[in-house]
């Protein structure tokens, strides 16, 4: 069997259009109607029963019908006993929604979804990376803090934050995003509030522990949660719309700290870095109270869609990825756990992982510092945050919408890191105050517009809802890390320049590109492996029931990694 080569690998299935390589039974027999298989989504598991669109007369697990819209779509299946059967059973396709009428319900969840997700991790960003605002308007100089000190402070965020990431994704999946992500996000808003009232160094070492304890389920939580909503070719979008918050916080940041530090001397406070803890986090409080009625836990129990829309939401995830009716396993079991811990891809995924956040963290923490390196007020430091953060927010929006477009992510991965590089080592070999500031451009840009492109690459190729929860905690928290390291380059005794983190920034975005492309290399190969074992199944040298096909997740020979 000789797979079709391209710029995006080798043409499997990956819940999109069945190619007639992998799929000649579903091609033959519809040989003159191209139009049609890119609208109905189906395969053969040879050596078994062909699949057959099941009548109205079949015993029936699921039947949908919009009447509302004049759209009447039934999705049903047949099995022994009605339930997956241990023995090879009939398997029918799974017959999509026209394309219209998904258009028409993505953007309706679109409306109701990414805003308050992107809301969400606007104000997460903004509290964890304030304290950089906080250093230039006095926190440094109260606390009498030394910089081994500061630099602690923020790297104890990140080992709470490591610590409870599988943790939080793991109760979200047992109790629902409607309650655990408001849960977790008053609490940060109360030590955020808190964290005004430090008077010492420990003071701010246990709120910023506490800090990272709190945030820690957020933005593994809201990747999983999303993936229960949106395709596989769909997430990267939302994920960059969602990830363009932290953008916004930094430019956000920047504003806010300019207008709270005119506050200095309010309320007896001398500086203005408590205002901005204080007034920061009593807003997260009141968005935490209100998110509670902004959250769906799911399509079934979202209001505002009828019971065919969420169970049309239901199916295309159901069904996402397999070219069968044999969906992934939805159950919670801890071999799935174990799996997910244990997936190469995992492990692949945390070095560029590593090559990414680890500069972004540089521009998130030091952005401010560096500016006011250059020679410039805090005031307008704080200003000139603005347009780098704004520049990375369009081009990170850039980077999703293509790499959805194309069905791609590593090249955009490796794009990212290399403009990250590029900017890193403009500022490295010059101390020409406006050549460095246009770097910070190109830094910003690349490190933030690459990395959705990290989380999508992980939770695309992870199949099952708990092994995938579980994975994308384990790549955030234990990938979160990385910004220990970016805690402690930006040292004081480097400045102005701060030519040792830049060198670290630069090494870091090296090993990205360098894994990003190995990892590509490995999912090419492994997807020409489930070609070879497709055709073994095909010449009956492997036999699979619907059982183990489901157990295998994302190991199905039919469950195509994206590249």
């Amino acid at each position: 069997m000789r797979a079709n080569q391209g710029f995006l690998g080798p043409k499997l299935y990956a819940g999109d259009t069945p190619h007639p390589t992998l799929f000649p039974a579903y091609d033959n027999h519809n040989s003159n109607h191209a139009g049609e298989a890119r609208a109905r989504k189906g395969a053969l598991y040879k050596g078994r029963p062909s699949p057959r669109r099941v009548g109205r007369q079949s015993t029936t697990t699921t039947a949908m019908a919009d009447t509302e819209k004049n759209y009447s779509q039934h999705i049903e299946y047949t099995s022994k006993e009605g339930g997956i059967s241990p023995q090879p059973a009939e398997i029918t396709e799974y017959v999509e929604p026209p394309l219209e009428v998904q258009r028409k319900l993505l953007r309706k969840i679109d409306l109701r979804i990414l805003p308050v997700m992107a809301l969400l991790y606007l104000f997460s960003f903004l509290d964890r990376t304030n304290i950089g605002n906080a250093k230039i308007d006095g926190l440094v100089d109260e606390l009498k803090l030394t910089n081994m000190q500061y630099n602690l402070c923020l790297t104890v965020f990140f080992f709470t934050y490591a610590a409870f990431e599988i943790p939080s994704n793991l109760c979200l999946k047992k109790w629902g995003a409607k309650r655990w992500i408001p849960f977790i996000m008053f609490w940060w808003g109360i030590v955020m509030t808190l964290m005004s009232l430090c008077q010492s160094y420990e003071g701010l070492l246990g709120a910023r522990l506490a800090l990272g304890l709190a945030e820690a389920g957020l933005f593994p939580g809201v990747t999983y949660y999303m993936t229960t909503w949106y395709k596989r070719s769909e997430i990267q979008f939302r994920v960059g719309v969602f990830f363009s918050a932290a953008t916004i916080a930094g430019a956000f940041g920047g504003l806010l700290a300019y207008g709270i530090g005119k506050m200095a001397g309010l309320g007896g406070w001398e500086h203005g870095w408590r205002w901005i803890f204080a007034i920061e986090g009593i807003a997260t409080v009141l968005l935490a109270i209100a998110s509670y009625w902004m959250i769906s836990d799911s399509p079934m129990k979202a209001k505002y869609l009828t019971p065919s829309e969420a169970q049309m939401l239901v199916d295309r995830v159901k069904y996402d990825g397999v070219a069968m009716a044999t969906p992934m396993p939805e159950e919670f079991q801890w071999k799935y756990v174990v799996d997910g811990i244990c997936d190469w891809k995992v492990i692949a995924s945390l070095f560029i992982y590593w090559g990414s956040i680890t500069p972004l963290y540089g521009i998130a923490l030091f952005l401010p510092s560096i500016i006011k390196g250059l020679g410039y007020a805090t005031t307008t430091a704080q200003l000139l945050t603005v347009p780098v953060y704004t520049a990375a927010c369009v081009g990170c929006i850039i980077f999703a919408y293509y790499s959805d477009r194309l069905k791609h992510r590593s090249s955009f991965i490796i794009a990212g890191c290399g403009l990250s590089f590029l900017g890193y080592t403009i500022a490295f070999s010059t101390l020409n105050p406006n050549v460095r500031y246009f770097s910070m451009f190109l830094a910003a840009i690349g490190s933030y517009s690459g990395f959705p492109s990290v989380v999508a690459i992980l939770t695309n190729n992870i199949g099952g809802k708990t092994k995938r929860a579980t994975a994308i905690a384990i790549q955030i928290g234990v990938g979160g890390m990385g910004g220990t390291i970016s805690s402690n380059i930006f040292r004081t005794q480097d400045a102005p320049h701060y030519k040792f983190g830049l060198a670290i920034c630069m090494g870091l975005n090296c090993m990205g590109m360098l894994t990003a492309g190995l990892n590509y290399l490995a999912l090419r190969i492994a997807n020409k492996r489930k070609l070879e074992r497709q055709a073994r199944i095909e010449n009956g040298e492997e036999t699979y029931t619907n059982e183990e096909l489901s157990a295998m997740c994302d190991r199905s020979p039919y469950f195509a990694y994206t590249l």
